[in-house]
């Protein structure tokens, strides 16, 4: 599932209206008047060995965890088209190379990732040439601008434009970093054992990367130097990042390297006239914002870094329908991608390099989607020859993790006519269900669809929080912009979410069999109910008892925006959609605007964007630049307190 910026869009969103046990129920659901029951107990212990057998596949290290475009991620993606192929169901699209030919996939650009085609540093000091080796004394990273740059060097601190207290790292007065190449350093000002002055637990927002690297480009500085902060308490402070552990969306206007402490601390003992070591220069910093120029060295920095888009593709079949539902779809998605070895996504940067199995996220989804395509074939054939029926699309999508981009292509280009998508139903993380109640997103996506869903609720032995919104971090959201009723079942976060621990052995099976088995029945009686969904957008939906309450963020305000698209495509905060009587709303905040800059700060993107957001107050007035139909434009909007914030 993709949250990995859940912080920032948890905030943008109002807490959605629960529904429970309570609700009338009603008849009329399938072609007989009555609900399909439950599954029996030994259809349920069947169904958790086919989730089992699945699911364990698909979470084995042979997969690689599953990254879009990679070995791994094409391994699974015939694994689901082999099991479409095992059950008859008919390709869902047409060969790209002769549309003639029917496909079971439906190519499109994955997620980017950087190549190296040049990475060079060297200094001089005291006369002496000092050639440095990539991989080991220093690695470009993503965020990296291309060019060769040779230039005196400065100490720019925590390179922080405005912290606690009036903390700046850039005073009025004194040396600047124009024209000069900027060290650096990580993490925030620090007390003497290693933790931070402004956080008492981790590191404040002012330490986010891309800001500090942003401030010094912006300020001038022909290209920056980072290095973590010696004597930090933090598992990276020995840790290199390379090119693929530190991004962007857009890489900035200079050359941009991470050094080791090593090899930045003989640095600046040849460069600076006291001879102080890089921990000494720390400290200074700990205390005030300064700049401090460095005359004894010369520094060469020469990067050249691209962007690759390797294919990966959605694989889907189809269940054909028989009469005159047939030319109407019902879609049963999933997306079989994850996070491969911690490329994108990881909640803790420890984790990069690491397999990530994504176990429950999402293999468990697309098992149940796998057992949902065996068992309503099953029951397809057992109907009455002629009995009305819709089609149903199986979808297994690629690229969720890294913006919902799969989905997002497929509505961009569906099989049939957007409006022929009668319903879309998605499985994601379905296999770690505990005493939490299952999240059943998107009840509000239809009139009357609560209702209609409530004896499948009842019935099911689950305990179910409905929530009204069809938005969300996952692929059910891009059918909810595309007008289409949603259902998004979720069973909940946990620790070992996005984490190397998100495996096999820790799947509740009973679990995912008991939400599988209620999915199959929603799907099954949505296929054969005659009247059409009608569509309906929930709007200014207010918490109601019984809700759970939004995870705590470190943000104080509400803007009232929900993101559009994570894709990494567009070069600031696509707006998707303004939450009525938010700030954003009465500012004159559209849809499809596009978001560039927070007062002054550029921002390429959510990530770049959330440190400025959370270090903004109530009250605050942020001129917000954005661009409307090609035409950049500047509107004021006054924040107001997010509900519940402190």
């Amino acid at each position: 599932m993709h949250r990995c910026r859940g912080p920032l869009v948890l905030s943008f969103f109002l807490t959605l209206t629960a529904i429970g046990a309570g609700l009338p129920q009603t008849s009329g659901n399938g072609t007989s008047g009555e609900v399909t029951p439950p599954g029996t107990e030994e259809t349920l212990a069947s169904d958790q060995n086919i989730l089992r057998d699945h699911l364990t596949t698909l979470a084995n290290p042979f997969f690689e965890g599953r990254y879009p475009g990679s070995r791994g991620g094409k391994l699974a993606a015939d694994y689901i088209q082999w099991q479409f192929e095992h059950l008859g169901l008919k390709p869902a699209f047409a060969d790209e190379a002769d549309p003639s030919k029917p496909s079971y996939r439906q190519p499109f650009p994955g997620p980017s990732h950087n190549e190296i085609s040049k990475q060079e540093f060297a200094f001089t000091a005291n006369g002496k040439a000092v050639t440095l080796t990539a991989g080991k004394d220093f690695n470009v990273l993503g965020v990296s601008g291309n060019g060769s740059v040779t230039a005196p060097l400065v100490f720019a601190g925590y390179g922080i434009t405005m912290g606690e207290d009036g903390y700046t790292s850039f005073p009025d007065s004194g040396p600047d970093v124009e024209g000069k190449i900027a060290i650096v350093l990580r993490f925030e000002p620090m007390k003497e054992d290693g933790t931070s002055k402004w956080s008492t637990e981790g590191w404040s927002f002012y330490a986010g990367l891309e800001p500090k690297i942003g401030a010094s480009i912006r300020r001038g500085a022909k290209a920056v130097i980072l290095v973590n902060a010696p004597g930090a308490k933090d598992d990276r402070v020995d840790k290199l990042e390379d090119v693929n552990s530190i991004t962007a969306r857009e890489p900035y206007e200079a050359p941009v390297i991470m050094a080791t402490i090593d090899t930045v601390d003989a640095m600046l003992r040849g460069a600076d006239p006291q001879g102080r070591s890089l921990l000494d220069l720390r400290k200074l910093a700990d205390e005030k914002g300064v700049i401090v120029e460095l005359p004894g060295v010369s520094v060469t920095i020469d990067t050249e870094i691209k962007k690759v888009r390797p294919t990966t593709d959605n694989v889907g079949a189809i269940l054909p329908g028989v009469g005159d539902l047939a030319d109407h779809f019902i879609v049963v998605g999933s997306h079989y991608d994850h996070l491969g070895m911690g490329q994108v996504g990881v909640r803790f940067p420890s984790d990069r390099g690491q397999l990530h199995p994504g176990a429950d996220d999402n293999a468990s989804g697309t098992s149940g989607m796998l057992l949902l395509a065996k068992r309503l074939s099953e029951a397809y054939a057992e109907l009455p020859e002629g009995t009305p029926r819709r089609s149903i699309l199986f979808l297994g999508f690629s690229a969720e993790e890294s913006g919902l981009n799969g989905s997002r292509f497929y509505t961009q280009h569906p099989i049939v006519d957007i409006e022929k998508h009668d319903f879309m139903l998605n499985l994601d993380m379905i296999g770690r269900l505990s005493d939490k109640p299952l999240e059943a997103g998107g009840v509000g996506t239809a009139e009357g669809f609560a209702d209609w869903l409530a004896p499948y609720f009842e019935s099911s032995d689950l305990k179910i929080a409905g929530k009204q919104s069809g938005m969300g971090p996952s692929d059910h959201a891009s059918f909810y912009a595309a007008k289409v009723p949603v259902l998004f079942l979720f069973s909940g976060m946990h620790p070992d979410y996005h984490r190397p621990s998100d495996v096999a052995a820790l799947i509740n099976w009973e679990g995912a069999a008991k939400i599988a088995d209620m999915a199959y029945r929603i799907a099954l009686d949505a296929a054969l109910r005659p009247e059409p969904w009608k569509f309906v957008s929930p709007s200014n939906v207010v918490t109601t008892e019984g809700d759970e309450p939004p995870p705590p963020t470190r943000g104080r305000i509400r803007f009232g925006i929900s993101p559009g698209d994570y894709s990494g495509e567009e070069k600031g905060v696509l707006v998707g959609e303004v939450l009525p009587g938010t700030p954003a709303s009465k500012a004159g905040v559209k849809a499809n605007d596009l978001i560039i800059k927070w007062n002054d700060n550029r921002i390429a993107g959510v990530e770049e964007w959330m440190p400025y957001f959370n270090a903004a107050k109530p009250g605050d007035v942020v001129k917000v630049t954005l661009i409307r139909d090609g035409k950049e434009m500047s509107i004021d909007v006054t924040l107001e307190p997010r509900a519940g914030a402190r």
